[in-house]
């Protein structure tokens, strides 16, 4: 082993001093990481625009992560034009999946998006020492910037140091995710590289953070187009797109018309699409629809029930009602 590798591996593997928790932590290299260097925070923040693809995780028959499936799921999206890819707790279903299993679907999400679009990991709700961890190897896979979900039961202060460890870890950009009080939002973009957050709170509470920190953060939305109607005027580039899953046209037509300030399109594209779509959203209904368009299959984990046949059939008339039909890949 040369000194010069010895000196880089010591680097890497440098401990993390996490504050307030008395704890180090050392971190193995992937084994292979990438060579990419990440874009800078400043311009991660400038590149969120338009549709997020939230990716649900994609299952075989036999329950296993069907990376094929995402690899499609990705394409379809980038071909469209979509040019913003994460993963997330929610969506990415963390609760189903092992530590290793969301390192996997980490690096297939950068590899499937390429040089095409931006990728932006994301931790769980988990302690200190594993979101580092999983920061760190976030970037050393070549991911553009670190969703950060608070730890379980932190207060304010707990919770600041949390963020400010994930950040001493890694050059990614960092957004915020969770519930964070206001106070505590003040404290975190006093770390250089927090630059973004996802908003899934109250209207009022959402206007108090465009006030105070609408200049400072980029915040995008985490549901439905309407939901980023209401904040587009207050500043908000972005939003996390179902359809850009499985109909990426038509998160692309949305955004079309946003840009050409068409209001009156953007309103009949939510009236038509999203509307009908989310009365009847849950995850074993958005796998079906992944199924019945050629993307991904319709399996669940259990105890969670996939789709029987007959409700995969009942999809045809529901979306022949929104005037879309599959094309298959």
């Amino acid at each position: 082993m040369t000194e010069k590798f010895e000196a880089g591996r010591r680097k890497f593997l440098k401990a993390t001093a996490l504050a307030g928790a008395g704890l180090t932590i050392d971190i193995a290299l992937p084994a292979k990481a990438a060579q990419k260097k990440p874009i800078t925070p400043a311009e991660f923040k400038r590149r969120v625009r338009g549709p997020i693809l939230s990716s649900p995780t994609p299952y075989t028959a036999d329950f296993k992560i069907d990376h094929q499936a995402l690899r499609n799921m990705i394409k379809g999206a980038l071909d469209a034009g979509v040019r913003v890819f994460t993963l997330t707790a929610g969506n990415s279903q963390y609760y189903a999946l092992s530590d290793e299993e969301i390192k996997q679907l980490t690096r297939t999400t950068v590899e499937a998006v390429g040089g095409r679009g931006i990728t932006i990991a994301a931790t769980g709700p988990w302690w200190t020492g594993r979101a580092v961890e999983h920061a760190r190897f976030a970037q050393s896979v070549g991911a553009d910037a670190i969703q950060v979900m608070p730890g379980v039961n932190g207060d304010d202060d707990a919770q600041f140091e949390h963020f400010k460890a994930v950040a001493a870890s890694t050059d990614l950009g960092i957004v915020i995710h969770g519930s964070p009080s206001l106070n505590l939002i003040e404290r975190l973009i006093t770390i250089d590289s927090v630059v973004a957050m996802k908003e899934e709170f109250t209207y009022d509470f959402t206007l108090q953070v465009y006030r105070k920190f609408g200049d400072r953060l980029n915040i995008y939305a985490g549901g439905t187009k309407a939901r980023f109607m209401v904040y587009q005027p207050y500043g908000m580039q972005a939003y996390y797109s179902v359809f850009a899953s499985f109909a990426p046209q038509i998160a692309m037509r949305f955004w079309g018309a946003v840009e050409k300030n068409d209001l009156n399109e953007a309103r009949k594209i939510i009236l038509q699409y999203d509307l009908p779509f989310f009365e009847r959203f849950s995850h074993p209904f958005w796998r079906a629809t992944l199924e019945y368009f050629g993307v991904a299959k319709r399996y669940m984990r259990p105890p969670e029930r996939s789709f029987t046949d007959q409700q995969i059939q009942e999809l045809k008339g529901f979306y022949d009602s929104m005037g879309l039909s599959p094309k298959r890949r």
